[in-house]
């Protein structure tokens, strides 16, 4: 029982809806990165709210992406 409350409480955690511009502010203690790769990766992106895990996503899709030349 306790394990079900524990993942329960988990998931309420990462449901949190956040301000992009709150979560670029504070890029560097969230995710390990400058404020500007956060925009990077968001650019384009009409959301003006995300959760954690969302822009964390955002983030790796953007650094893994190819360089065109």
């Amino acid at each position: 029982m306790k394990q079900h409350k524990k993942k329960n409480a988990a998931t309420a955690e990462r449901a949190v809806l956040y301000d992009t511009a709150d979560l670029t502010k504070h890029a560097k203690e969230l995710f390990g990165v400058k404020p500007e790769i956060l925009q990077g990766a968001l650019f384009g992106v009409k959301q003006k709210q995300m959760t954690k895990a969302q822009a964390q996503t955002y983030i790796q899709a953007f650094l893994t992406k190819e360089v065109m030349q």
